[in-house]
């Protein structure tokens, strides 16, 4: 009787130690994501005003060096170096944009909508229209699905992958884009997906500079590049971002690839 006292009164004793080092974990848990939460809030806020307070003295750098461009006669040697500073601001105020993007995809608000994939595409064509016809490109695509999804956020997915097709190339730039249900079959081979889910399915081909299979992983890092940036124009966030919008929507993004020989992406989202 005394040994099962005892051995009730240890029982006890373990189960309040338990119950009290699970609630100071608890409390320590709270505590810590109420941090990271005002830290992401502050970080945020951070980029947002930055972004905006660099590119007004970014702006002037360009209007006033074009202006000082126009004074010069033809053939001046000072031609050289304003059109070099032309190009860092530009390449400059792209960056900014492209971290601004970056911070405001932490926003949780936006409304998910029913969207058409083929309208998106549309729209992108639209935007690349020169750039396209400058390098005789090709977009072969079929039809695209429908998806739940944030309109604007999709825009920039699209625009970051055929932007990158179009600008890493040295021949005439190939792509296809190719959308369909993926069937239930595929899910367990990409980790992160949920069983009973219906996914879709798209992949963003072209023919350009590749990369090595062995970096598949490094391209999605943000400032990331596996290029030389005079040979290859870039600000080393953009499929940081890609990655980002399609994690937010809850879905997966892979690479593969060869050197010289081309790169697909494949996206795949909830429908």
């Amino acid at each position: 009787m005394r040994a099962q006292i005892r051995i009730s009164r240890l029982h006890r004793h373990a189960i309040d130690i338990l119950q009290h080092s699970a609630e100071e974990l608890e409390k320590k848990v709270e505590e810590r994501t109420a941090e990271l939460l005002k830290k992401n809030a502050e970080l945020e806020q951070f980029a947002y005003i930055a972004s905006h307070d660099l590119q007004e003295p970014l702006r002037k750098i360009r209007t006033f060096s074009e202006l000082l461009q126009k004074s010069l006669q033809k053939g001046n040697t000072a031609n050289n170096y304003f059109e070099k500073i032309q190009s860092s601001a530009e390449r400059m105020t792209q960056l900014i944009k492209d971290v601004l993007h970056y911070s405001r995809l932490s926003n949780k608000e936006e409304n998910f909508v029913q969207i058409d994939l083929n309208t998106i595409l549309q729209q992108v064509r639209g935007d690349f229209d020169l750039l396209i016809e400058q390098k005789q490109a090709t977009i072969n695509n079929n039809t695209l699905p429908t998806v739940k999804g944030i309109p604007l956020q999709l825009q920039q997915l699209f625009t970051n992958l055929i932007g990158n097709s179009l600008k890493f190339t040295d021949k005439q730039p190939v792509i296809t884009i190719y959308g369909t249900m993926m069937p239930a079959s595929e899910v367990p081979f990409y980790p992160g997906l949920q069983e009973h889910v219906a996914y879709v399915k798209l992949e963003f081909s072209d023919n350009g500079i590749g990369f090595e299979q062995q970096f598949a992983e490094r391209i999605f890092a943000i400032f990331q590049r596996l290029n030389e940036r005079k040979a290859y124009a870039g600000t080393g966030i953009g499929l940081a971002l890609c990655k980002k919008i399609v994690e937010n929507h809850h879905g997966v993004i892979r690479a593969s690839g060869r050197l010289n020989e081309g790169a697909t992406f494949t996206v795949i989202l909830p429908a």
